[in-house]
C-alpha cells in the first residue's frame, strides 16, 4: 500500500513545528520514514503511522484507542514500534504528539 502524501506533508510540518526541520525523508518498510541522524522516529505507512516509542511509554501507548503493536507479517512485535490508526491522529495537535513521542523514542525529544 503506497504511503499517503498528504500525511507525509502533515508529518513534515509537525517535525518543523517541534523544532526538528532537519528530519530527512527516506523509504522505510514500504512507507516514508522520517530520519533524525541515522534513526527513524516516524514512518508514514499507508494512511497510518509507525512510531518508535520510548520503552517507558510503550505500554501506555498500546493502551490508547486505535494503537497496536507493529508486528510485520503477524510475527512478534518489533521493539517499541506502534501502529497509529488515522482516528488517533485526526487533528494536528494529536499528530504532533505522536511525532514528539517518536523523537523521544530515538532519544531526541
Amino acid at each position: 500500500m503506497p504511503y499517503d502524501p498528504g500525511l507525509v506533508e502533515r508529518v513534515a510540518e509537525a517535525f518543523i513545528a517541534l523544532g526538528t526541520p532537519s528530519a530527512r525523508q527516506k523509504n522505510v518498510f514500504g512507507g516514508r520514514g522520517f530520519m533524525v541522524g541515522k534513526s527513524a522516529a516516524v514512518i508514514v505507512w499507508g494512511d497510518r503511522l509507525l512510531v518508535k516509542t520510548p520503552p517507558p511509554e510503550y505500554a501506555s501507548a498500546l493502551g490508547m484507542p486505535d494503537v497496536t503493536p507493529f508486528a510485520p507479517g503477524g510475527e512478534r512485535p518489533m521493539g517499541t514500534w506502534v501502529v497509529v490508526a488515522p482516528d488517533a491522529m485526526a487533528d494536528d495537535p494529536e499528530l504532533r504528539d505522536w511525532v514528539a513521542r517518536g523523537l523521544r523514542g530515538i532519544g531526541r525529544g
